[in-house]
């Protein structure tokens, strides 16, 4: 007891020190960690590539994203094109003058100098399949003389055009080599959402090298249709829109989801400078691969013709044709020897079923139409003057078709200025002003701006040819049936003739 007594205190201040101690000791090696942490990271230099894809979620487990993985994965798969074409100088015809000759230096007589040059067009591409067929734009290689393909290790092959498609943009060419090239995975356009991540790989302004170039966005929308892009048009278009910026050169690149899979082919961007403004488009995948799959085995795409121009019905269509819904088309337009003549359809018809198929706008009726291919027996479901009629078509063959195909006087009276409208019988003189070739209806030759007419789309130089389904044959014809309708307050359904169509536009009256 005496000896607690005289060592109590050396006991405590022993056991306090050692508990001190080791709780500084415990300190220090936590604070020690990160260190460890980082020279095991550093040790180990992770490939991203080597990650398991099934692993990677937003940020990956060695702090990169997984844009990484995506990008090391498709990259080897895209190539630079490169299309050449022989074109005629514009400005031959100059030289051929023997003062211009003179004056620029050139030998006299023109007649023997050359007068075509080399044209070079940049794009983009990606590899399909190990034996090298490779999918890209239309318009990448369009009348090129020889294409040269360059690969990710910089290697350079000619490639041959297996098969071209104007229609939807689309080229497949194909390389000869003798080992298993790397490709891109094709995906599913119809399972993707707007908002879903997506990647496009290819080489914006290719003059500067700045080739296998990886831009990240999200799929802006889906479907979109109706777009000019210059030059030639798609007649068939779908086309996804993203905010990954998407530069010239970069057509015929690969837009692909957070697998890699390919998802998109780039192809057009709008913009009003030229560059990217967060605006671009690709077509599906899904249209991608029927069309590659026609052009590897047979060269060319068949598609099923009817011979009608659809149109889509507005809500103002529908209340000026007295229709029940918007969906279906209207049969705008109706051409002389097709398919459509001989199975009985007529302007102003309603498709409405195709092939046991609801009909719900025109961009779908022509895919419908297409993809039934040649020589189809279709069934049509019509509505004709609100009654249901059932038509039999037989369809052509759309290439074989569109390859072989290349006034009255009346009184103007009251009102004038109806709709904002002013229009006159056609003669030589509309015929030379607006560039038409019609004898019949009424062409505009002024709409007031701000008017009804303006606000629904109507220009001068378009023909009118029926109004609320009377027909006008002259401007008499017109302001007779101006006469008639002027108090309507209801859309009034025009039928025009605009350029090489035929089209209907609904007016609402003020």
């Amino acid at each position: 007891m005496k000896f607690w007594e005289q060592f109590k205190g050396v006991i405590l201040v022993l056991i306090s020190g050692g508990f001190f101690a080791l709780i500084g000791m415990i300190i220090g090696s936590n604070l020690t960690i990160p260190d460890k942490i980082r020279a095991e990271s550093d040790s180990e230099q992770e490939s991203v590539a080597e990650i398991d894809k099934d692993e990677f979620q937003l940020i990956t487990k060695n702090g990169h994203s997984p844009f990484v993985y995506v990008a090391q994965k498709v990259k080897p798969a895209v190539v630079n094109i490169s299309a050449e074409s022989v074109t005629e100088d514009k400005f031959h015809a100059f030289m051929d003058d023997e003062f211009f000759r003179r004056f620029f230096g050139l030998p006299p007589g023109g007649e023997d100098q050359p007068r075509k040059r080399v044209m070079e067009n940049l794009g983009s591409g990606f590899i399909i399949s190990e034996d090298g067929y490779i999918l890209t734009n239309n318009h990448v290689v369009k009348d090129a003389e020889e294409v040269t393909v360059t690969l990710s290790d910089e290697h350079k092959y000619k490639a041959e055009i297996v098969g071209t498609d104007a229609e939807t943009d689309l080229a497949l060419l194909k390389i000869s080599v003798d080992y298993d090239l790397p490709v891109i995975e094709l995906g599913d356009s119809d399972s993707i959402l707007v908002g879903d991540w997506v990647i496009a790989v290819g080489n914006p302004f290719p003059h500067l090298g700045l080739d296998r170039t990886v831009t990240v966005g999200v799929v802006s929308a889906k479907g979109r249709k109706g777009l000019v892009f210059g030059g030639d048009i798609p007649s068939y278009q779908n086309y996804i829109q993203t905010d990954a910026s998407i530069n010239p050169g970069n057509s015929g690149g690969p837009l692909v989801d957070l697998n890699g899979r390919a998802v998109g082919v780039n192809s057009a961007i709008a913009s009003p400078s030229g560059g990217n403004v967060g605006i671009g488009f690709a077509i599906p995948i899904n249209l991608a691969q029927n069309i590659a799959g026609q052009l590897k085995t047979e060269g060319v795409v068949s598609r099923g013709y009817l011979g009608i121009l659809p149109q889509d019905i507005t809500h103002e269509l529908k209340e000026a044709q007295n229709l029940e819904s918007t969906e279906g088309i209207l049969v705008a337009q109706v051409d002389e020897g097709t398919p459509a003549e001989k199975a009985g359809l007529k302007v102003g018809d309603v498709i409405t079923g195709f092939n046991d198929k609801n009909v719900k706008d025109a961009q779908q009726f022509r895919f419908l139409v297409a993809d039934a291919g040649p020589g189809t027996e279709a069934n049509l479901e019509v509505i004709r003057d609100g009654k249901k009629k059932a038509l039999q078509v037989r369809l052509g063959d759309r290439a074989e078709i569109l390859g072989r195909t290349g006034g009255r006087p009346g009184e103007p009276g009251e009102p004038e200025g109806w709709l904002g409208l002013e229009v006159e019988t056609p003669s030589r003189r509309h015929a030379e002003r607006f560039n038409i070739d019609i004898e019949n209806g009424a062409v505009i030759v002024s709409v007031e701006p701000g008017s009804p007419a303006d606000d629904a789309g109507l220009v001068p130089g378009d023909v009118i040819l029926k109004i609320a389904g009377t027909n006008i044959e002259n401007a008499g014809d017109f302001y007779g049936v101006a006469r008639g309708l002027k108090d309507s307050s209801k859309p009034i359904s025009f039928y025009i003739k605009r350029g090489n169509a035929n089209i209907f536009i609904a007016v609402t009256p003020e």
